[in-house]
C-alpha cells in the first residue's frame, strides 16, 4: 500500500470521544479517509487503532478484536451511564458492619463476584450507548429521557483479574483486569458487581490495555503526535516521517493473528478480479488450508491479497469466497 495509509496507535485521552481524535489526526495529516476500530467513550482512555487512507480496508475485520481492559470500579454509587459521568440514581453509604465484614473476610463476597465474572452472558446494551435501534442510537433517546427495550447479546470474558482494592474513608474501590469479546460493555459489568454486592457501583476510569495484537504500550499520545508535526514544513511531510519511523504500521499489522496462507500469481489474479477459487486449483495441498469457514488471509508475491473463507460449492466440493479483495490488479503486478 502507499507510504500514505497505514495503522497507527493512539493512546486516546480521556475527554475526548474517538471521532475527536480522528478529527485531529485529519488535521495533522492532511488524510480525510480515517477510521478507527472499537469506540472507546469519552471518560476512557487507552489504546485506539487507527487506520489511514487505503488502510481502512482493515477496519472492518479488525472490528472483532477481542479487547483487555483495566477497570476502576468505585461502590456506593450507581448512575443512569454506569459510569462517573452520570446522574445519580442511587447511593449507599456503608455501614460500619458491613465495613468490618468486608474486611475480615478480605473481601471475599468481591472476590467470589469477580471469580465469577470468566465465561459466556448474555448482556444488555446500556441505554447511554451508540446501538442502533429504529435508525437512531440508544444514547439519543436516552438523553430525551426514553428507555427502548433492547435484546440481550451475547459476550464473552475470558479473564477477570482482581488487581486492587481498597476501603479508605468508608469508600470501597475495586481495580479489575478485564479479557472480553467485542462488544462487551465494561462500564455495564461495574454496574452489575455494584447490584450483585447490594452497595450499587460505577466505572470510575476505564483504559483500553489491549486491542487484537496490539497494546497501549506500542501506542501514541496525540500531544506527541502535534509536536512532532511542528517540526515539519507541510502534512506530506510529516506522514512521510511517520512511515519512515515506522509509526505508521503496514496494514498487514491487522492481520497478524489471522491465519494466512500463500498463493501462486495466477490463483491470487483470479480473486483479485473476483473469481472463484477451488483450492486444488491452487496446487497448494488441503492440509494446507484453514478449516471450512475460518476466516483467512491470503497473500501472494509478498502482498496481501484478499480476506475469505472457504465453503461448501453447489456441488458439494469446497471454493474459496473472498470477504474483501485488498489490492488492485495494478497494484499487484506492479509489486
Amino acid at each position: 500500500m502507499a507510504s500514505e495509509s497505514g495503522l497507527i496507535l493512539i493512546n486516546k485521552p480521556r475527554g475526548i470521544t474517538s471521532f475527536g481524535v480522528v478529527s485531529r489526526l485529519r488535521k495533522l495529516t492532511g488524510i480525510r479517509r480515517i477510521g478507527h476500530t472499537g469506540t472507546l467513550d469519552p471518560f476512557a482512555d487507552g489504546l485506539l487503532p487507527v487506520c489511514l487512507g487505503r488502510a481502512t480496508v482493515a477496519v472492518q475485520f479488525m472490528d472483532g478484536y477481542d479487547k483487555t481492559y483495566r477497570l476502576e470500579i468505585e461502590f456506593g454509587r450507581a448512575t443512569d451511564t454506569h459510569d462517573l459521568t452520570g446522574l445519580t440514581i442511587s447511593e449507599h453509604q456503608l455501614t460500619q458492619t458491613e465495613q468490618q465484614e468486608l474486611i475480615h473476610s478480605d473481601f471475599a463476597v468481591l472476590r467470589d463476584a469477580v471469580g465469577n465474572l470468566p465465561g459466556e452472558h448474555l448482556q444488555t446494551p446500556p441505554m447511554y450507548s451508540a446501538v442502533k435501534i429504529d435508525g437512531r442510537k440508544l444514547y439519543e433517546y436516552a438523553r430525551k429521557g426514553q428507555s427502548i427495550e433492547r435484546k440481550a447479546r451475547q459476550i464473552k470474558i475470558y479473564s477477570a483479574d482482581l488487581e486492587d482494592v481498597s476501603l479508605t474513608d468508608g469508600i470501597l474501590r475495586a481495580s479489575i483486569q478485564i479479557e472480553c469479546s467485542k462488544g462487551t460493555y465494561i462500564r455495564t459489568i461495574a454496574d452489575d458487581l455494584g447490584r450483585h454486592l447490594g452497595f450499587g457501583a460505577h466505572a470510575r476510569s476505564l483504559t483500553r490495555l489491549r486491542c487484537g495484537p496490539f497494546s497501549l504500550e506500542q501506542a501514541f499520545d496525540l500531544a506527541d503526535l502535534e509536536n512532532r508535526r511542528n517540526n515539519f514544513p507541510d502534512q506530506m511531510s510529516f506522514v512521510s516521517h511517520l512511515n519512515n519511523q515506522g509509526l505508521l504500521l503496514p496494514v498487514e499489522k491487522a492481520f497478524t493473528d489471522f491465519p494466512d496462507i500463500t498463493l501462486p500469481e495466477t490463483a491470487a489474479i483470479r480473486l483479485i478480479k473476483g473469481q472463484s477459487l477451488r483450492p486444488g486449483e491452487t496446487g497448494l495441498p488441503q492440509t494446507d488450508w484453514p478449516p471450512v469457514g475460518v476466516r483467512t488471509v491470503i497473500y501472494s508475491r509478498g502482498s496481501l491479497i484478499a480476506v475469505g473463507c472457504l465453503l461448501p460449492a453447489a456441488d458439494g466440493d469446497l471454493q474459496f469466497k473472498t470477504e474483501r479483495v485488498l489490492i488492485d490488479l495494478a497494484d499487484f503486478q506492479q509489486s
